[in-house]
């Protein structure tokens, strides 16, 4: 029964996500969540994924996370269940209950008041780019305006010296636009070339950086506001949240026609408030660094520290 249930919901979600606004979409699932569980009991006390309750846990999973993030997990999940089951069959409870340790009611409340701090004086370790994954695929979707034209930029994160950064680029005086000015390296979809909005990115930053693609772990994309993004540059911009490695061990070979000079900034620089300026109306600017970051490069920076790092710092880990 539960497997119609997700089933179901997955189905309305992926549906009304393609073809209504957010707060529609969202009210349909609400609609057949609470019509679906709350006329049904499973008999068993769950700690639930997040809420105990099975209504709100359920409607935290469905309104907050990617279709592709909770196909993995249930992917996982079913994986330890048939790895349980396979334990408990060969009477190898010992090790069945180190695998289900994790799911004990202790465990449980254990992770979920543990909290993450990052440390922006130290580098980008394992642990960091994971949770920052995990909360990039929780991301609530947009639903993105029609457009013809559709670009994607990379937002590299890198360590220098074993400090966490973020990469920047500043543009050449011999491109048409934006000469001069501070960018994410990207670029526009080639439908003929880029089989999804990410190769996009990736081929961009390796055709202007020099970086191999597959050299750049992809760590998920930035979900902004559309409208916000097209509103300045006419054109839907996707930004992909990579991670590059250490900076000072890449071979970089950046395309002189297109990029003058490339420079990074610390991530607790770029967490310091007073290195903003914040207006009504206008893209926030940041001051802090070797040149002034403004415009859409501004704004998808700003968007990525508030929404993504600052956020994973705030919440339990459990929540990430």
């Amino acid at each position: 029964f539960k497997n119609t249930i997700y089933s179901n919901i997955q189905t309305c979600y992926l549906t009304t996500k393609s073809t209504e606004s957010d707060n529609e979409a969202t009210k349909e699932v609400d609609y057949f969540l609470d019509t679906s569980l709350s006329n049904h009991s499973f008999h068993l006390e769950s700690y639930g994924v997040f809420r105990e309750n099975e209504i709100d846990d359920v409607k935290v999973l469905v309104n907050n996370f990617t279709a592709p993030a909770l196909a993995l997990a249930l992917r996982e999940r079913e994986n330890t269940l048939q790895l349980s089951a396979m334990l408990a069959e060969s009477g190898k409870y010992n090790e069945l209950k180190d695998v289900l340790y994790p799911f004990l009611k202790s465990s449980v409340k254990k992770r979920r008041n543990k909290r993450h701090e990052f440390d922006t004086s130290k580098d980008f370790t394992r642990k960091e780019l994971v949770i920052l994954q995990r909360y990039l695929h929780r991301m609530p979707r947009h639903v993105a305006p029609g457009v013809e034209k559709r670009a994607s930029v990379v937002i590299p994160l890198c360590n220098v010296n074993g400090v966490a950064s973020v990469l920047f680029e500043r543009r050449s005086g011999k491109v048409r636009t934006y000469k001069n000015q501070v960018c994410f390296p990207g670029g526009m979809l080639d439908e003929g070339v880029d089989a999804t909005i990410i190769q996009t990115s990736l081929r961009e930053l390796e055709e202007e950086l020099g970086i191999p693609q597959e050299k750049t772990e992809v760590l998920g994309i930035l979900r902004c506001n559309w409208n916000e993004v097209a509103s300045m540059t006419g054109i839907a911009v996707t930004p992909v949240v990579g991670f590059i490695g250490e900076y000072t061990e890449l071979s970089l070979s950046p395309n002189k026609d297109e990029v003058e000079s490339l420079f990074t900034v610390k991530l607790s620089d770029l967490l310091d408030d007073k290195k903003w300026i914040i207006r009504e109306y206008s893209a926030p600017v940041f001051t802090g660094g070797p040149h002034v970051i403004w415009g859409l490069t501004g704004y998808l920076l700003y968007r990525f520290l508030q929404d993504v790092v600052i956020k994973c710092n705030r919440a339990h880990t459990s929540d990430i």
